[in-house]
């Protein structure tokens, strides 16, 4: 995921750049940090960083199956 497509599905979905989740998505799904590393990074439970990289992850996930697949 590029840092464009997280923040606009941050923008899309109403979450906040500054909250726990959007900075864990950015360090996970971004810039390849692993959920571990970014959960002592950022002073914030394992099952923390897992909610928040998830929520943004399948919303990722769901949009480009809807658009890949409206395009062929």
């Amino acid at each position: 995921m590029t840092l464009e497509q997280l923040n606009t599905l941050v923008k899309l979905m109403g979450g906040n750049v500054d909250s726990v989740a959007v900075k864990a998505a950015k360090l996970v799904l971004v810039e390849g940090v692993s959920q571990v590393d970014a959960a002592k990074l950022l002073g914030a439970k394992p099952n923390t960083i897992n909610n928040g990289v998830q929520r943004y992850k399948k919303a990722h996930q769901e949009i480009q199956k809807v658009y890949l697949e409206k395009e062929k």
